[in-house]
């Protein structure tokens, strides 16, 4: 039988069947048409079924088993053995450069593999809901997209196995396909598609876990999305896709208006949105066997956090004049409405906790299996996602108690400080576990710390280097310096 032959060309002359003529580091028919020389290394190929990886035969070794007509224009970017040991900035290089290229007809197989190698590797409890908003069908037509989508997978996987050469590769990925959503969001028609607004939240959820020019970049981010959907308009995200892009992303576009806000109020809580950030039943993001009741109860907290951000960036600045003794603070009719906005949140609040204990028992106390936590005793909740609403809701209580204390509200404070804090502080070793655990805590342990003694507090940042390593955004640098003095709770 005659020998099936082994071209060495470069991967473009390989698939175009002409003579190579394997000159370095581009061979001569790429730089005479002006095309990018994809090199010639074939690489190795994500094989779909057990989300393992196999090498490539050694030459007169049958590959008739593993082989394809041609290798993932992605090979590079997620083969395990281009770690930092075998990689190489050329091979880098390349990879990026095809990725952002016309779509091959591969390429939506190959990103839909790394999402499932995700699933594979992230617990099921982590990623069911983080993940369930993309449509995967979408994958292999705009490179944007494809780009997005697989920066932020490789870099989930490879933090998951830790592997540096994987994370290395999806931070070229990244930057490659920042270029390209801005090009898209320069297009006269490309800005206003699903694709790009998709691609843009999957960048800003990698900023949130890999960090890129500082750990708060995706603040900046986020800010530029929530611009982006303003702009399309809420008929734009009334169902389909798009609908459940918002849904999935209101929660950070809400932390945006919190931690840096340009208004006085977060877009979503205008009443022309507020249909727009709930599902209603309609099962767009929740799974199927969700009750109507319990995506009602999930949809009212999202609707009541929308309307913090009214309360934080006032009060926080009647705090701040306080402490630094400003002689200019705000006229007493606005620290008055300051006053009666909280405790009409507060009192949503406390309706809608009503209604959500009600799918969503309190937690109970298990033993504390972190020797360096300071609690001998932690709080366990049924899920994950339930734990994260009660952190939520005790950290909003806190906001809201220390805009009244700033207006010098003469009231009762319901619940005191203390038991929140704490609440919030031992929600930590559960509700944090797992790749999803920072994102799901990140508001609450940024409020809690503010009101943490010194001993919570040097606790807490310990807990962020840990979270860092999987989690930009918990960065502890975006935090204040502990405390000095013997205040706080813990």
């Amino acid at each position: 039988m005659v020998g099936v032959p082994r071209s060495t060309g470069c991967q473009l002359c390989r698939k175009r069947r002409v003579k190579c003529d394997e000159v370095r580091p581009e061979c001569g028919n790429c730089r005479k048409y002006g095309a990018d020389c994809p090199g010639y290394d074939r690489g190795i190929k994500f094989v779909s079924g057990k989300h393992v990886i196999r090498q490539r035969k050694k030459a007169g070794v049958s590959e008739s088993s593993v082989s394809s007509k041609e290798g993932s224009p992605f090979s590079a970017a997620s083969s395990r053995s281009a770690s930092t040991k075998g990689s190489s900035p050329a091979s880098e290089s390349t990879t990026s450069s095809m990725l952002l290229r016309s779509p091959g007809p591969n390429r939506g197989d190959f990103v839909s593999t790394i999402v499932a190698s995700v699933k594979a590797d992230i617990s099921k409890a982590d990623v069911s809901g983080f993940l369930s908003w993309c449509e995967m069908n979408k994958l292999g037509e705009k490179a944007v997209l494809d780009g997005a989508m697989c920066s932020l997978a490789l870099h989930l996987v490879g933090k998951e196995n830790k592997d540096d050469g994987i994370v290395a590769h999806s931070r070229t990925i990244y930057g490659h396909s920042l270029v390209q959503l801005q090009t898209s969001l320069r297009h006269a028609t490309e800005w206003k598609q699903s694709e790009t607004l998709c691609a843009a939240m999957l960048l800003c959820i990698f900023e949130l876990f890999a960090g890129t020019n500082s750990s708060d970049s995706w603040l900046m981010h986020a800010r530029g999305i929530g611009t982006l959907i303003e702009q399309r308009g809420p008929a734009a995200h009334a169902d389909g896709w798009d609908a459940a892009m918002i849904l999935a992303f209101r929660g950070v576009l809400i932390m945006c208006d919190m931690f840096f806000p340009i208004g006085e109020d977060c877009f979503l809580s205008r009443p022309e949105w507020k249909p727009i950030i709930r599902d209603g039943g309609r099962h767009i993001l929740h799974p199927a066997d969700h009750l109507v009741h319990t995506i009602h109860t999930i949809d009212e907290f999202f609707e009541r956090l929308a309307e913090m951000p009214s309360v934080l960036a006032p009060a926080y600045v009647l705090r701040e004049s306080k402490a630094m003794g400003t002689l200019r603070q705000p006229e007493d009719v606005k620290i008055a409405a300051l006053a009666l906005r909280s405790i009409e949140i507060r009192r949503l609040f406390n309706a809608w906790f009503d209604k959500f204990t009600t799918i969503a028992p309190l937690p109970y106390d298990i033993p504390s299996q972190d020797p360096d936590s300071p609690f001998d005793f932690v709080l366990q909740y049924k899920m994950s996602w339930m734990g994260s609403m009660y952190v939520g809701y005790w950290a909003c209580l806190l906001i809201l108690q220390e805009a009244l204390v700033q207006c010098e509200w003469p009231e009762e404070i319901e619940q005191s400080r203390g038991e929140l804090v704490r609440n919030i502080l031992r929600s930590v070793e559960t509700v944090g576990a797992g790749t999803m655990g920072p994102y799901r805590v990140g508001f609450g342990i940024r409020i809690a710390y503010e009101f943490a003694s010194a001993e919570s507090q040097l606790w807490v940042r310990r807990v962020l280097d840990r979270f860092t390593k999987t989690y930009a955004a918990t960065d502890k640098a975006t935090y204040p310096e502990p405390r000095t003095d013997d205040g706080g709770y813990s």
